[in-house]
Parts: C-alpha cells; sequence; structure tokens
C-alpha cells in the first residue's frame, strides 16, 4: 500500500482526525452510518492512490516539503483505510445478522470483488512495516504493496460501479456516488499521465526519473 514501511503516530493521529472530519461532515448531511463506514476509507484510499502519480507529474511537491512526502503518508492512510473497511464490512454482517455463510454462498460479483478487496488489504496492513520490508527485501516489498494496491482499488471499482448504476439507471438520489465517480475518473487520469510523463523522460534523457526503479 505504500513505499514507506514507516508508521509514526503524528501521521495517524492527522489521519484518524481527517477521517473523523468526513464522516461528520457526511452525518450532518444527512448520510446513515452504514454509508459513512463505506465511504470514509474510500477517501483514504482515493489519496492513497493520487499520491504516486502527483509526485511524478509534480516532483517539486517532495522539494517544497523536504524528506519523503507525501509518500511517507501513504502508509497510515493505508492503515486506516482497513480499520475502517473492516468496520464497515462488520457492520453489513451485523445488519444481516451475521448470516454470513448465506450471504457468501449468494453475493453478488460486486459482493465478492469487495470481500477479495479487504482481504488483500489486510494483508498489506499486516506487512506494512519495517519487519517485512526487511524479511522481502526493498524492492520485494515494494511489487508486493505497490501491485496488491492496484489490484484492490480495481476490485473496489466493481462495488462502486454497482453502487452508482442501478437496474434502473444512475443513481442520483445521493450526490456521494458522484464522488466515487469523480474520484475513479481522477484516479485512472492521473495514473495514465504520470506513466506518459516517465516513459517521455526515459525517451529525452535516456533514463528513468529519479524515484522510479
Amino acid at each position: 500500500m505504500t513505499v514507506d514501511p514507516f508508521n509514526r503516530l503524528k501521521h495517524h493521529t492527522a489521519v484518524v482526525v481527517f477521517s473523523l472530519v468526513i464522516a461528520g461532515v457526511l452525518f450532518a448531511t444527512g448520510h446513515a452510518v452504514s454509508r459513512i463506514g463505506g465511504a470514509v476509507p474510500w477517501f483514504l484510499l482515493f489519496l492513497v492512490m493520487i499520491i504516486g502519480p502527483l509526485t511524478k507529474l509534480r516532483p517539486s511537491i517532495t522539494q517544497w516539503y523536504g524528506g519523503n512526502f507525501p509518500l511517507n503518508w501513504r502508509s497510515e492512510l493505508g492503515i486506516w483505510f482497513v480499520i475502517w473497511s473492516l468496520a464497515h464490512l462488520f457492520g453489513v454482517f451485523r445488519a444481516i445478522g451475521w448470516g454470513i455463510t448465506g450471504f457468501i454462498v449468494g453475493m453478488r460479483p460486486w459482493a465478492f470483488a469487495a470481500i477479495i478487496a479487504v482481504i488483500i488489504a489486510v494483508v498489506l496492513a499486516i506487512t506494512s512495516n519495517t519487519w517485512f520490508y526487511q524479511f522481502m527485501g526493498p524492492k520485494a516489498w515494494k511489487w508486493h504493496q505497490s501491485h496488491g494496491t492496484y489490484v484492490m482499488f480495481y476490485l473496489l471499482t466493481v462495488h462502486i460501479y454497482d453502487q452508482i448504476f442501478l437496474p434502473s439507471g444512475i443513481n442520483t438520489e445521493d450526490p456521494l456516488h458522484f464522488l466515487y465517480g469523480i474520484s475513479i475518473l481522477i484516479v485512472v487520469v492521473l495514473h495514465i499521465a504520470a506513466f506518459v510523463t516517465v516513459v517521455a523522460h526515459y525517451r529525452k534523457n535516456d533514463k528513468y526519473p529519479s524515484g522510479v526503479h
């Protein structure tokens, strides 16, 4: 979920506060707790997904703030994405009376995709620390985290698609669904733009930009 295995208390605190602000805004605008439980982790994941391409498109971001900013926030964002996602999942199971077996057997494709995504997220969170970083080695650990995050994101877009497009047409009852769609579009556009930028840099300089391995 990140290229930075270190977890910092101040980052965790900031992410928690940010999460609660999002939850508070959604609650104040009349959203149900179940909706909030699904929205907060999605927007945390959205931040995780856009940090990488933004640093490729605007390397000056890291120069302005120094250190490994904003890449060094992805671990904490990812871990709290997992915590909120599990809380949302438990809320779903509670709502159906803990009929987990029946839910799994008869689940629709979007639900299956979401369950697999959460499992991947838990694995990424467990391995998002210095012990696994040293055990796997930097390159294998980065490959594991990065590819796992991409797979998880696109699995969850299946779930989001089901929320936006109903059998009767586009869900227009809740503006939150439009934000979901816009966030997916932003992530895809940024990743394509970052890829093109890296390739253009390579073609011009016969080497990749710093930070691309």
